[in-house]
């Protein structure tokens, strides 16, 4: 990187960084969340249409399982596809095409009274789908200062969580209103609907300036800048020059880690590889937890007596418990670190996992139950964030692609997959062990190879360690 260039560059970030919150950096908050409810009404339909037709159809654990892992198997190819492609073309753009595929496949996901075409309309749906999980925290990541990462990143990820309501709503209504024949179909089409917000999305939402300075692109920096400086009532300083900032640059620039066209091999070389094993293990837990929730606690309440429209909206309640979790972690996480404060949420879960299996009461089967969902899905927004922290900009959408693909491979496809067999053979209690095992691996990876990042810019810690 030339001298000019970095000056440059350190001057526009160390602007960024000392930005407080303010209307521009909560608009961008609205529309990436935005993006996120739209995917969340798509994704999380699947809970209640797998409830109905198991119920109409008499499907079998295996057609289950299929149904409820096709979209995350779109999803991993998706999330592993979209991190070269936003490296290459741009967050912005991958992000709206991403929303336009899935909306338009769930719309026409309603057509067709055929299981072949539900599962292939949902697998290229989640195709879209897995473009858009994590851009969100990415441009939140490249965008926000790192003193305000986390809790941005939480408020995205608890109005994400929370927005699993509206499916379940929206599935009980039509439960109660139309015959189940017609009643799958209606979450489709509402969930089609909002594929006509992109044009608004397109013209109000900023690229990433990291990624435009990665290409050159300084003016269009500077002009994102000088309007979140407006917003924030700050005069524009075009010599302010932090030097962690500028260290960090330097940094990165004699180890010619943010070179233009990184490859996916550096996620398998150190210093990334224990960074992201330790990040892909952590978003994997959670993962399952997250997925255990929406797709089958319909069903598993059903079991245990409720009504299929009761199981659906006490369902979404868990999903609203889990997005107040997401929102209180992220504070906590910028303000004490996000490896004890992840760690806490871990525990907390663990125990109450295991609480469930010795327990067959259903006031306290709800009750444990909404710990799990709180402190269980509550630490989604920390695991999305700190993959993004542990690379450069030019490897960091290939890093948070492929790690959402790994994680979702792992904690959706294949234990969404084999969790129907383990509801068949040993009931909810195998689950819920399974469960806490996956997070008890995680918590110790964590704690033997993880760094901190809270309160760190991006360029320090995805920089290598010093020697």
């Amino acid at each position: 990187m030339q001298a000019s260039n970095l000056q440059q560059e350190a001057n526009l970030i160390s602007r960024m960084e000392r930005m407080p919150l303010n209307k521009a950096l909560l608009t961008l908050v609205g529309l990436l969340s935005w993006c996120w409810v739209m995917e969340a009404f798509d994704l999380g339909m699947i809970g209640q249409v797998v409830a109905v037709l198991k119920k109409i159809w008499d499907l079998d654990a295996s057609t289950l399982g299929l149904l409820g892992s096709c979209s995350t198997a779109g999803v991993v190819i998706g999330t592993a596809s979209a991190g070269f492609l936003t490296d290459r073309f741009g967050r912005k753009r991958i992000l709206l095409w991403g929303v336009f595929i899935f909306t338009f496949f769930t719309l026409i996901g309603s057509l067709y009274e055929n299981l072949a075409w539900i599962v292939t309309m949902r697998f290229i749906g989640g195709l879209g789908a897995g473009a858009v999980f994590p851009l969100p925290y990415l441009m939140l990541s490249e965008i926000a200062p790192a003193k305000h990462r986390g809790i941005l990143v939480c408020i995205c990820n608890a109005i994400l969580t929370a927005s699993y309501l509206l499916p379940t709503l929206c599935g009980s209504w039509a439960i109660n209103n139309f015959s189940l024949d017609v009643a799958w179909r209606v979450p489709f089409i509402v969930g089609g609907l909002p594929i006509v917000t992109i044009y608004f999305l397109h013209r109000w939402l900023p690229e990433s300036p990291r990624w435009l300075m990665r290409r050159g692109r300084h003016d269009e920096v500077r002009q994102l800048v000088e309007r979140l400086e407006k917003s924030a009532g700050i005069e524009h300083d075009d010599t302010f020059i932090n030097p962690d900032v500028l260290r960090s640059l330097e940094q990165a620039a004699a180890t010619e880690r943010t070179r233009t066209g990184a490859s996916w091999k550096a996620l398998f070389r150190a210093p990334y590889l224990s960074r992201s094993l330790v990040s892909w293990s952590m978003y994997s837990a959670g993962l399952i937890t997250w997925y255990v929730v929406m797709v089958y606690v319909p069903t598993i309440l059903t079991t245990y007596g409720f009504q299929l429209s009761n199981s659906v909206i006490l369902t979404g309640c868990m999903m609203v418990i889990g997005g107040a979790g997401s929102g209180v972690i992220g504070p906590l996480a910028d303000k004490y670190g996000r490896k004890p404060i992840w760690s806490l949420y871990v525990i907390i879960t663990i125990i109450s996992l295991f609480l469930l299996t010795s327990t067959d009461s259903i006031p306290m089967l709800l009750f444990i139950g909404s710990f799990v969902a709180f402190f269980g899905t509550g630490i989604m927004p920390v695991c999305k964030v700190y993959i993004a922290e542990q690379y450069p900009t030019e490897l960091r959408g290939v890093g948070t692609g492929f790690g959402e693909a790994v994680s979702r491979v792992v904690g959706g496809v294949l234990a969404t997959y084999y969790l129907a067999f383990f509801l068949s053979v040993g009931g909810v209690k195998g689950v819920f062990t399974f469960m806490a095992v996956a997070f008890a691996i995680a918590i110790i990876a964590l704690w033997i190879w993880g760094q901190e990042t809270a309160r760190r810019s991006v360029e320090d810690t995805s920089a290598a360690p010093q020697k």
